[in-house]
């Protein structure tokens, strides 16, 4: 018969850690939102949590422009389902002709409107849109802790098929349909537009084509920003700038401010000597006279600004994300400056104060490319992009552990993602390099470095994680050379990233290039050689080489103790794990001895409730398990369980670890009723926390299976197995151990059905 094994549901210890050459968290929020489980049968069912009565707006809908124009006719198809009736439209366009404008006034009308949920999700790319829906999750009372930003995305996109009645999703910039398709409601009555410069985009729903002003629009649009009654020079400008929105704006922003009438500006946008300001960026040609506009009002804007922060604060807003910049990031360079800064970049039309009270800053893709072209050619791109570095830098040293919110770390990831692209370039540098181009080269590192460390804390990114790590460690090995001390920690991280994604193989060969590095630089007892020492030997203990685990334990632990002291964190974690060996191999009596010395040494130091403490006190009654104490393991994780629930809260991942536990300790000694109702607290709580398709989540179902099984219900138990067995071979490959455990059992249980 199976047995229930909780070796894969023990918990990484808290004390391991990563190297990082910068700084780092802020804080986290709480949902009053209520979640119902149901056991059916054998199957534990989650209802996903209703959309709050509303109004409520998740993301940045942009504010009304000066002298809007209504679009009515692609208003009328927006909003002609009505509410409660599913539909998705798709509103394309050329750039600039306004299709992001349509869809916000018809999410600003739904909001008037009452509706239970307007959210807006910035689709260029896929890191930034799952941000968004992360954001959206948040808002509609999901719970996201631990799960990957795709399997958010999906449980978002499950709610609103649920419950989607007077809800609307906008998609804003969508590049790519394939890759949104997963998260875009298919049923029910959510309502979705998605704009895009792409026709394919219409083929996911009903096609809104918005084009350029109709010559009424145009003059209406002029009349209102510039005030003057030239009907004339308003066509012949309207017609100049080919009917393109953006452009209008931005030339009827410079107009108003400088008082000019239409021939002059016609004059001075005939006369722009475009080719001395733009490069050839990749992206194709600007829209009709859009460049010249655009160019046009940033230099008056700057001209007129003897501080000279619009044009620094312009030059570093064309390198961040497209999808907005928070102002807060910006006000580092001084807050009231700032802000007036903005308000004149605004009044030009170069950007837009969208978000809650205007707290996200956002310019148009095509206002960022002409201004970015602009500032490179005129070789103040480099000066940018250092500004940008040591406001990214700034917020990074301000940051504590990223988990404690997710969406502000995501955040700046995306920023220096953007920076690291718009400047790719400068990572690519000659010998006879400027030295301030050198300089921003080795700034970027030192935040892609901070972005890998980042993505693998959250946990829910190792992906990513491994996507932004590869290339960075050949930047430093170019750059710097294979042993300089920073080459070594990103090498250190995307280590920790190939073992968070189960490779384990590359993970330890690149620890132990790491570690022959470390003790050849920094010598034999050197806390960084120290750490490496450990984590190589936790790998080696996760990928089957206990053995040799061991053998690195136990010749680690003793030089830690006289570089650190027995009691010095580093050295009890280390003591820890080598017990965590020790049962693994089989050596029982020695783990227990172990583990016992180490939770003295922990009550000691840490005291009787640190999260450490219940760690080790947790794996020591596992281990009275292992040898048969089943008496004592009960006493001691019913002691864990209640000390977690009081420290960490019943839904915390190490509380259910610890439930976990205690259930098996009661199918354990006959105690199967007992067992199965923890069993199915555990499958639920997991469910919620972490998904239906996490590991744990589908393990936790295994032990459900097995604990019906002993229970006699064996019918109950084989779609559990089922589940379980189908849910593992997806997610961690049918090799992978636990699935064959799960087969194996499965196997029985299926037998002993038969035989019934």
């Amino acid at each position: 018969m199976s047995e229930v094994d909780r070796s894969d549901d023990a918990e990484e210890s808290p004390d391991s850690q990563v190297g990082v050459p910068c700084g780092h968290g802020v804080q986290v929020g709480d949902h009053n939102v209520q979640h119902n489980m149901f056991v059916l049968g054998s199957q534990v069912v989650q209802v996903p949590p209703k959309p709050p009565i509303g109004p409520v707006v998740a993301g940045n809908v942009p504010h009304e422009p000066p002298a809007f124009q209504p679009r009515t006719d692609q208003l009328d198809v927006l909003s002609g389902a009505g509410p409660g009736v599913a539909v998705v439209r798709a509103v394309t366009g050329m750039p600039g002709v306004g299709k992001t404008q349509v869809a916000a006034a018809y999410a600003r009308a739904c909001i008037d409107a009452g509706w239970r949920l307007v959210a807006w999700v910035n689709a260029e790319t896929l890191p930034e849109a799952l941000s968004d829906l992360s954001l959206i999750a948040a808002q509609l009372g999901i719970v996201t802790e631990s799960n990957s930003p795709e399997t958010v995305g999906q449980q978002v996109r499950s709610a609103l098929e649920a419950d989607g009645e007077r809800c609307l999703m906008v998609f804003d910039n969508v590049t790519n349909a394939a890759m949104l398709r997963r998260y875009i409601p298919a049923a029910g009555q959510c309502q979705v537009v998605l704009t895009s410069t792409s026709e394919s985009v219409a083929t996911l729903g009903i096609a809104v084509s918005v084009n350029v002003f109709t010559e009424e629009e145009a003059l209406a649009f002029l009349a209102t920003r510039t005030r003057l009654a030239n009907t004339d020079g308003a066509r012949e400008l309207s017609r100049e700038l080919g009917g393109l929105p953006l452009a209008l704006a931005q030339a009827a922003a410079m107009i108003s401010e400088q008082r000019l009438t239409f021939p002059v500006y016609i004059a001075r946008l005939r006369e722009f000597p475009l080719a001395e300001y733009l490069t050839a960026e990749n992206g194709g040609s600007y829209p009709r006279g859009l460049a010249q506009s655009i160019l046009l009002s940033v230099g008056a804007v700057t001209a007129a600004d003897k501080t000279g922060l619009c044009a620094d604060l312009a030059g570093m807003i064309a390198l961040l994300s497209p999808a907005g910049v928070p102002r807060r990031l910006l006000h580092a360079l001084g807050e009231a400056a700032v802000d007036a800064a903005l308000g004149q970049l605004a009044a030009a039309s170069l950007l837009t104060l969208g978000g809650n009270e205007g707290s996200t800053v956002i310019a148009h893709r095509l206002v960022m490319r002409a201004v970015r072209e602009s500032r490179a050619n005129d070789g103040k791109l480099p000066a940018d992009g250092v500004r940008a570095c040591d406001l990214l830098g700034a917020a990074t040293e301000s940051l504590d552990e990223p988990w404690r919110d997710p969406a502000a770390a995501r955040d700046l990831v995306q920023q220096i993602t953007a920076l690291y692209m718009h400047l790719s370039p400068y990572m690519h540098l000659s010998p006879c390099s400027r030295p301030e181009d050198t300089v921003l080269a080795g700034r970027l590192l030192g935040l892609r470095s901070w972005v890998l460390w980042c993505l693998n804390e959250l946990v829910d990114c190792i992906a990513q994680a491994i996507e932004v790590g590869e290339p960075l460690v050949a930047d430093c090995m170019r750059m710097l050379g294979e042993s300089h001390p920073d080459t070594l920690t990103v090498r250190y991280n995307l280590a920790h990233a190939y073992r968070g994604a189960g490779r384990a193989g590359e993970a330890v060969g690149l620890f132990e290039v790491v570690l022959a590095g470390r003790v050849s630089m920094l010598g034999e007892s050197h806390p960084d050689t120290l750490v490496t020492r450990h984590r190589l030997a936790l790998t080696y203990q996760e990928s089957g080489r206990v053995g040799e685990a061991i053998s690195f334990y136990e010749e680690l632990v003793p030089e830690q103790i006289r570089v650190l002291g027995e009691s010095h964190p580093d050295t009890l974690v280390t003591r820890h794990d080598l017990a965590l060996a020790y049962r693994a191999d089989g050596r029982v009596g020695e783990a227990i001895t172990l583990f016992e010395k180490v939770l003295a040494d922990r009550v000691r130091v840490l005291g009787e409730s640190h999260p450490r403490t219940l760690l080790t006190r947790d794996q020591l009654a596992s281990t009275y398990q292992a040898a048969g104490r089943v008496g004592d393991a009960i006493t001691l994780f019913e002691w864990v369980l209640a000390d977690r629930v009081r420290v960490l809260g019943e839904l915390h991942p190490s509380t259910l670890v610890t439930l976990s536990g205690l259930a098996t300790a009661y199918l354990n000694s006959d105690r199967a009723g007992e067992a199965i109702t923890l069993y199915e607290r555990v499958l639920a709580d997991r469910v919620r926390v972490l998904g239906e398709s996490h590991p744990s989540t589908l393990w936790a179902r295994h032990n459900l299976a097995v604990a019906y099984w002993v229970a006699g219900r064996t019918a109950e138990a084989l779609p559990l197995f089922e589940a379980a067995l189908s849910g593992l071979e997806m997610t961690l490959g049918p090799d992978h151990p636990r699935a064959v455990r799960v087969r194996e059992g499965y196997a029985r249980a299926c037998a002993d059905f038969r035989a019934e």
